[in-house]
């Protein structure tokens, strides 16, 4: 009985992470692509004080798992932003709890960006206005828990850069970061399409 149901959860798993794993390793071949699927099904979510070095640790999965934790906020300060899922779970996230997020003006109308695409799915997405560039890359979750580091969310840092994530929940830098974001989330535009 145990190894039927050891059976059928790692087949769920498989055809529920097909799609994020295809785009992950189009360049692969159905072996990778299948250990690809269960890899990703065995990374769990960030706890405190952990840290996250891609392209060796699967930092994009990492991040995505951290942004459904949420449960009641979700405030993120990106400067660029291109990986699917995670996008795709920032909007699920949109439907069910408040989310914000403040990303660079000129990173946003770069072809590769997925800025419209939360724009287009009605997201709260505002421009940093300050001197130079909104080069922040923070997410926190429910006021209570933060990653940051120099993990920008796109494949580039998922796949091919030398990047770094830490997952902290000691209560005066969360906030800290916190209110570094009210700052600049006052001080942004609303972001359009264009």
């Amino acid at each position: 009985m145990m190894r039927h149901f050891v059976w059928f959860v790692t087949v769920f798993s498989f055809v529920a992470l097909v799609p994020s794993a295809y785009a992950r390793s189009k360049k692969h071949g159905i072996v990778e692509t299948a250990k690809s699927v269960i890899n990703e099904a065995l990374v769990v979510p960030p706890v405190a004080n952990e840290v996250c070095f891609a392209p060796d640790d699967p930092c994009d999965i990492k991040l995505t798992k951290f942004v459904q934790s949420a449960k009641s906020s979700l405030d993120i300060a990106i400067f660029d932003l291109n990986l699917d899922k995670l996008v795709h779970e920032i909007l699920v996230q949109t439907k069910k709890i408040q989310v914000r997020i403040l990303v660079d003006r000129r990173q946003a109308k770069s072809d590769h960006s997925l800025v419209s695409l939360l724009l287009k799915a009605g997201a709260k997405v505002k421009i940093g206005h300050q001197r130079g560039i909104m080069h922040n890359k923070f997410v926190i979750v429910d006021g209570k828990m933060l990653e940051t580091g120099s993990f920008n969310f796109t494949n580039g840092a998922a796949f091919k850069n030398n990047e770094n994530q830490v997952y902290l929940s000691t209560p005066t830098i969360v906030a800290r970061y916190k209110a570094q974001f009210e700052k600049i989330w006052s001080e942004g535009i609303a972001a359009r399409l264009e």
